[in-house]
């Protein structure tokens, strides 16, 4: 897709986007304290504050939200089989019983239940689903997979999302059946070296089954683990998240551990150790150090060394083994310029343990950052220079943290001082951010000019400009942009191809999120009694944005100039795609003209540039691997049922290889087709890779000392 947009640009240059009826309930219902079916395992139970949250959150719904939809409105049935889907979305624990059970329970009173705050419903299905899926989990054993049949003739549906609930338990049993069978089988097969020349002998089959067995064990104890980490707030945020996308697929309730995580993406920061963590088998396991991190600086830690405990200052240490991840990570996350002490087990020497104290700092998620490059293109037999920019979202942040208009306008001046001709914005995996970041970075194209146009709940319309004279870059641009390329990418490239600014290269059209959401921190007064300020938070749908000409890009996305072969065609990822979808309208343009003396395309320019590229299309190597991949991929998804017979599945994993093994092959050869290229940073990412420099030479520098 570069080489094309290349090609594109030498031909030229020659807020945020993403009163009770019914039935009356006289008492609150309340979980019972222990579950006697599991064990006598802790019942989970909602707290006193989850009921006011929940109240608050119809409130803010039907007060706020664009489609301006009272609560009594919402289906109780659908929600209820939304519910169930979103616990067990491969329908492997729940039955068309249980789904009748719960409409006939809860159907009737389910919105009166949710308008008193009351969250009795989710918290006993939630139990139900615990009791069947550790009773199933339970049952899968090394012993058990050993007596499943490998000759059946039956088939089984690994992606059983879209398919009916079973009738019953007694179907279900059969279903585990299959699906054991489908795992052991695929485990045995996929991990073993297998082609068409040299067929599996009855020994490396052995092999390969015990090792699938256990593997497959494993896999299970870790389901098994993770059920029994769920927590009372994992129950509300997904129930009440149900019942937001009864609204539209965009409105969510954030409890903290997710709004944390919601406000750690949009600002490419957070206070910790700088450490990406993971579970391996129970051991919390350091998997990479962010460059220029505390961790990276103590040097005392490499990946792969084990953390057993976690101790706050010179508090007494906490053993974290067998502890559920986020339990851990809220442990070694705290106030910037605090003392967290680790108790480690040193990948180099297991035999030994080691305390290491690290001072937290704020950390900059640079790896999330705008990037950019600049590739030497060869045009007319002359070498010439094309910058590209990579965005991954539009993040921004209050006071001096990142923002992507600023980051942006760096790259471009970084790019302009190497004297690139063009320049290529990458949008194809940016799903979003601030509507701000959008309408400012728009603005770095164009001198002045219309953006965006916001049609808020109480239907008036605002027009959002850029007035910022300030003209970054006037030469040749192209937007490249995929069905992942979603609100805040899509009024930017809706804008500027909408102004005749820039080429839209791609699939053939964008996702088609056309909304408005706002972080709605929770006020309640219960909260206000806290120590603690963190708060949960309602993302609700309160705008839908328009472009210049008046079109929503909801549903619709923004259609490409030049669209190319894509397999994300043939995948369900856009805005039609989901439930509860807004609908796609239109309102009145807006008048404008653009400035002389800026870059403008014109429409018999981007009718050549089509025309060029579909010959391309029909000739070029590039194009023939696309469609080879895309059509294999095509008879990948095709295939819905699979054998349960293990020759059979062997036969197929051996045909579907050699189908990859050749279209390896031809992008091999593609490679010399590439141009050479040179990356380009921003500012704020070299000085943490020199601080890591420093970090690993002094690390070097004392590993000479100890030798």
């Amino acid at each position: 897709m570069f080489k094309l947009a290349i090609s594109l640009i030498l031909f030229l240059s020659h807020s945020f986007i993403f009163a009770n009826e019914g039935n009356e309930i006289d008492e609150l219902d309340t979980p019972s304290e222990t579950d006697p079916d599991i064990g006598g395992l802790k019942a989970l139970v909602p707290s006193e504050q989850m009921a006011h949250e929940a109240k608050w959150l119809i409130h803010a719904l039907e007060k706020a939200h664009f489609n301006k939809i009272s609560a009594l409105d919402v289906n109780a049935t659908i929600f209820l089989e939304r519910f169930l889907r979103n616990l067990d979305r491969q329908k492997l624990f729940f039955s068309k019983q249980d789904l009748k059970k719960y409409n006939d329970r809860y159907s009737s009173t389910l919105i009166t239940y949710l308008s008193q705050g009351n969250l009795f419903p989710a918290f006993e299905i939630y139990s139900d689903y615990r009791k069947k899926a550790i009773t199933r989990l339970s049952q899968v054993s090394e012993a058990k997979l050993v007596s499943l049949d490998l000759k059946s003739d039956q088939t089984y549906t690994p992606q059983r999302q879209d398919l009916e609930w079973d009738e019953d338990d007694m179907k279900l049993n059969k279903t585990w059946i299959k699906l054991l069978t489908h795992e052991l089988i695929t485990e045995s097969l996929v991990s073993s070296d297998i082609n068409a020349s040299e067929p599996l002998l009855e020994k490396d089959k052995t092999e390969t089954l015990a090792t699938a067995r256990e593997e497959i064990s494993k896999k299970y104890a870790r389901w098994k683990k993770n059920i029994l980490e769920f927590e009372p707030s994992d129950i509300q945020e997904l129930y009440l998240s149900t019942l937001t996308q009864m609204f539209d697929p965009h409105t969510s309730f954030l409890n903290v551990k997710e709004k944390e995580k919601f406000d750690q993406n949009m600002h490419n920061e957070f206070v910790g150790i700088g450490a990406v963590l993971t579970d391996n088998d129970g051991y919390c396991t350091i998997k990479e150090l962010l460059p220029g991190g505390p961790a990276e600086a103590s040097r005392a830690l490499e990946p792969e060394d084990v953390i057993l405990k976690v101790a706050q200052g010179e508090s007494e240490f906490v053993n974290v083994v067998n502890m559920k991840l986020s339990k851990i990570v809220e442990l070694i996350k705290g106030p910037e310029n605090t003392l967290v002490r680790l108790e480690i087990r040193s990948i180099k020497d297991k035999s030994i343990t080691k305390k290491v104290r690290i001072i937290r700092e704020k950390i900059k998620l640079t790896a999330n950052l705008a990037s950019a490059s600049i590739h030497l293109a060869d045009f007319n037999n002359t070498e010439t220079k094309i910058g590209v920019i990579n965005l991954p979202s539009f993040y921004g942040s209050s006071g001096d943290g990142p923002k992507a208009t600023e980051d942006v306008d760096q790259l471009i001046t970084k790019l302009k001082k190497d004297q690139v001709e063009g320049i290529i914005l990458d949008l194809r995996r940016n799903g979003g951010g601030y509507l701000s970041e959008a309408v400012n970075l728009a603005g770095l194209f164009i001198s002045r000019g219309p953006i965006v146009q916001v049609k808020s709940v109480d239907g008036k319309i605002r027009k959002k400009f850029d007035f910022n004279p300030k003209l970054s870059w006037n030469k040749p641009l192209i937007i490249l942009t995929s069905r992942y390329s979603a609100s805040a990418s899509e009024i930017v490239a809706g804008a500027l191809k909408d102004l005749n600014r820039a080429i839209i290269v791609g699939d053939s059209a964008t996702h088609g999120k056309g909304t408005v959401q706002s972080l709605l921190p929770m006020n309640i007064p219960i909260l206000s009694n806290l120590d603690h300020k963190k708060r949960s938070a309602a993302k609700i749908t309160i705008q839908k944005y328009y472009l210049p000409s008046g079109n929503s890009t909801q549903i619709k996305g923004v259609e490409s100039d030049i669209s190319l072969p894509s397999i994300n065609e043939l995948l369900p990822i856009g805005e039609s795609d989901l439930d509860n979808a807004l609908s796609w309208d239109q309102i009145s343009s807006v008048n404008y003209k653009r400035p002389d003396g800026e870059f403008y395309l014109h429409a018999d320019a981007i009718d050549n540039l089509l025309s060029l590229s579909l010959t391309r299309q029909t000739k070029n190597p590039e194009f023939q691997y696309l469609r080879d991949s895309i059509e294999l991929f095509m008879k990948r998804k095709e295939q819905t049922d699979y054998s349960l017979n293990y020759s059979d599945r062997l036969n197929e994993i051996v045909s579907d290889r050699n189908a990859s093994s050749v279209l390896d092959t031809k992008f091999e050869a593609l490679e010399d087709l590439s141009f050479e290229s040179k990356s380009i940073y921003l500012d704020i990412v070299n000085k943490q890779k020199e601080k890591s420099r420093k970090n690993l030479g002094q690390l070097l520098d004392r590993r000479k000392i100890l030798i």
